[in-house]
């Protein structure tokens, strides 16, 4: 792929990710459409799946608020959503591996971190490493993590406004990323390899 291509869905992913702290469900609607269209002018088929996979949970949630008799759906929507989400960090990083573009790499891992830091906010980190755990173990040493660090983390302001701020920083060095992204000529990357499960 020749550099300076897919101009219209990086600005598109820009915009996104730089109005994701005050757009809310708006925000996630224009990067997985960006995600979807950076996917096709690519013509790289994981990051069209990932954007699918955020518009079909958007579309859910919708359909199951506001469709008479479809509020099955919400659950099944939102469950996708997240999981776009989740993927949409993993697509950051790839991309920045892969372009070399620092900015796109310090953003996945400020939004991977403030995802760790709303979750453990919540206390299903304990419940979600017991349930896996079987109540036998503390999965990985998690919770025990998590316990440790929660003092300093009260003291920075609590985990909420930690969360949002890395949050916040992350959208914006994404937002950074996609505009000084410089598309390598070359093939895929290992890490790109990797992450498509031999879907190219």
């Amino acid at each position: 792929m020749a550099p300076g291509r897919a101009v219209y869905s990086r600005l598109l992913l820009a915009l996104g990710y730089l109005s994701a702290p005050f757009a809310g469900p708006g925000a996630a609607v224009i990067t997985a459409a960006g995600w979807l269209s950076y996917g096709t002018e690519t013509r790289k088929p994981t990051f069209t799946g990932i954007g699918l996979v955020g518009l079909l949970g958007v579309a859910g949630i919708l359909a199951g608020y506001y469709g008479e008799g479809l509020s099955g759906l919400v659950g099944a929507g939102g469950v996708l959503l997240l999981l776009y989400h989740v993927l949409a960090i993993a697509a950051l990083w790839m991309l920045g591996i892969k372009s070399n573009n620092t900015p796109l790499k310090a953003a996945a891992m400020l939004l991977a971190i403030s995802w760790l830091l709303a979750v453990s906010g919540t206390g299903s980190v304990h419940d979600a490493t017991t349930a896996a755990s079987g109540s036998v173990i503390d999965w990985g040493g998690v919770s025990w993590a998590n316990a440790a660090a929660q003092s300093l983390i009260d003291k920075l302001g609590g985990t909420p406004a930690i969360a949002k701020l890395l949050a916040a920083a992350g959208a914006v060095f994404a937002s950074i990323g996609f505009m000084t992204m410089n598309e390598a000529a070359s093939g895929l990357s290992r890490e790109e390899t990797i992450f498509s499960i031999g879907t190219y």
